[in-house]
């Protein structure tokens, strides 16, 4: 297994609400609280902001049936989560048809449909945040290189990388 996927199951393992950025803790609490009536709610942001990271929150802590399409969503799950699923219009009555409350579409791009948007961007404090979630609950540290950008999956991988061409050990 590869240093970064270690990493990547080692992160999905321990995760918790309390990790969540600045950033990510204002889209999750609007997805809990301030959208909570809304059928369809979609997330979008760009690669590496941490919409999987609050898709696979919202299964493990809030009970969120977790799906990468709406024919694949867990029988019994009240509410679905997809991440990185295209929108089709069929969807909704699909969604009906299978008793569900809400589903949270996670997407790079804004999808052009009537639901409620909800837009993750990062910053320079979300991003250390990330790093001190990493130190501290996981004891990863960035030892090899120097973060840039809000990619955070971009981030991890680039240390992981540069480590096996540093030959540092874990």
């Amino acid at each position: 297994m590869s240093l970064y996927t270690h990493w990547l199951n080692l992160i999905k393992e321990r995760a918790e609400e309390s990790w969540l950025t600045p950033h990510q803790s204002q889209v999750y609490v609007r997805i809990l609280e301030g959208l909570s009536s809304h059928p369809f709610v979609n997330v979008c942001g760009p690669r590496g902001a941490g919409k999987s990271f609050i898709a696979r929150l919202l299964a493990k802590e809030r009970g969120y049936g977790l799906a990468f399409d709406l024919e694949q969503a867990p029988d019994g799950a009240e509410n679905v989560v997809l991440d990185d699923s295209a929108y089709r219009r069929p969807m909704r009555p699909l969604s009906r048809a299978k008793g569900l409350g809400r589903v949270i579409l996670m997407t790079e791009q804004p999808i052009r449909e009537a639901m409620p948007r909800v837009v993750l961007q990062l910053d320079e404090s979300d991003v250390r945040q990330f790093l001190r979630n990493l130190s501290m609950c996981c004891g990863i540290d960035l030892i090899v290189t120097q973060p840039s950008g809000t990619d955070l999956g971009e981030i991890l991988r680039h240390e992981a990388i540069e480590r096996g061409r540093c030959d540092v050990t874990r």
